[in-house]
């Protein structure tokens, strides 16, 4: 079975791995368990367990595979894995000896449980990459699981060249220390991605087609060339952010906000492309203070109306304090600063073109230095005709 994501302007085609009958559940509870299982490997580092290439279809209420309360090293890979309530479960295991790598996981509807394809807690260090999470029966917004992957109590992840589908909650959920969320697909969930905390980095996901985009929070989290779009509200949404960088990101084709931030503070908006987006490009709130916003480029977002970004915030920047230089804006008529609604009342001093530079000074203030120097000529005439 295949399936694929499509946006206005590329493909991501993917399988599906097609499961069998067979139905084992694997539960390790201890060192012990991996023993008596007979999975290969010794549990170090350079020769952990492997509990590999099993096909789980159970309709019981628990995980397909559960490990909790270990020390050993440990890989789950090549699994395809169908499961009522959890896929993959891991919790409390010693840090930095959990490995899940090339899983597919279902998750199938019920009423009575909260379904995710990869849920771990308690747990540093882990490494989650290469795994495919979707609810079962796709219907597109209609039936769905509730998490692809699920992080709780978590430091120092890697989450990496995932695609998460079809959740009623989010694609990719985690908070913590230290967690990388990287090239990972997010589609057709309610949140493609909902993660945050310090030292957050979120860089080169494709984030589309969800309802929103990207929620995130935190101090000195990097969001980084991230291609977030034709989502059905917001594109990037940010609380309670500091000290943070959103840059080079591709933020297109959503339904309401390109970036919307609520009391973020000392962060920087640089480098982005902004367009088409429904309503403001970018909007920060009256609890927003100390950001910068410059050399993004801004196109036809908020068509209607007299702006495509909106401050409400205090001592918010939108140019480089240093270089003197600002935003491109594809409404700006070159002959002034750029407008930017909301009750700071700000401007961007210094709008660039398209080239991200800046208009010659001579170019925007020659007319008024030309009726200055007129009225300094017609008033020394006037002293020379009283004089003589």
């Amino acid at each position: 079975m295949s399936y694929s994501v499509k946006s206005e302007d590329s493909e991501f085609p993917y399988e599906l791995l097609e499961f069998s009958d067979s139905s084992v559940l694997i539960s390790i509870t201890s060192d012990q368990g991996f023993i008596d299982y007979g999975f290969s490997g010794s549990g170090t580092a350079l020769d952990p367990y492997l509990i590999e290439n099993y096909v789980i279809d159970s309709f019981d209420y628990g995980a397909g595979i559960h490990v909790e309360d270990t020390t050993k090293h440990f890989v789950i890979r090549n699994c395809s894995i169908k499961a009522l309530w959890v896929c993959i479960f891991i919790r409390d295991v010693s840090d930095y000896t959990a490995t899940i790598t090339n899983n597919t996981c279902y998750t199938t509807y019920t009423n009575q449980l909260s379904n995710r394809g990869i849920d771990i807690r308690r747990t540093n260090g882990a490494i989650i990459t290469n795994n495919i999470c979707k609810y079962e029966n796709y219907n597109y917004f209609d039936e769905y699981g509730d998490f692809g992957i699920y992080l709780a109590y978590t430091n120092n992840m890697l989450v990496d060249n995932n695609i998460c589908l079809n959740q009623s909650a989010s694609g990719i959920f985690g908070g913590g220390e230290n967690n990388t969320f990287t090239n990972n697909l997010c589609s057709f969930n309610f949140w493609g991605l909902m993660v945050g905390g310090r030292n957050t980095i979120i860089k080169n996901n494709i984030i589309t087609n969800n309802i929103e985009g990207l929620d995130t929070g935190g101090a000195e989290v990097e969001i980084d060339n991230n291609t977030i779009g034709f989502n059905e509200r917001d594109g990037i949404m940010t609380y309670g952010l500091v000290d943070s960088e959103i840059t080079n990101n591709v933020i297109e084709f959503n339904g309401w906000y390109g970036i919307r931030s609520w009391d973020t503070h000392r962060s920087k908006f640089t480098y982005n492309l902004i367009r088409n987006n429904t309503e403001y490009g970018v909007a920060l709130d009256v609890d927003s203070r100390f950001n910068t916003v410059h050399h993004n480029y801004f196109i036809y977002n908020h068509i209607e109306g007299t702006s495509q970004a909106c401050d409400s915030g205090r001592d918010n920047s939108w140019h480089d304090t240093e270089t003197k230089k600002g935003n491109y804006w594809s409404d700006w008529d070159q002959n002034s600063t750029y407008h930017i609604n909301g009750k700071a009342e700000n401007n961007d001093l210094y709008p660039l073109n398209e080239n991200l530079e800046r208009t010659s000074s001579t170019k925007l203030y020659y007319p008024v230095t030309m009726i200055f120097l007129l009225v300094i000529l017609l008033h020394l005439n006037r002293r020379k005709k009283i004089r003589f």
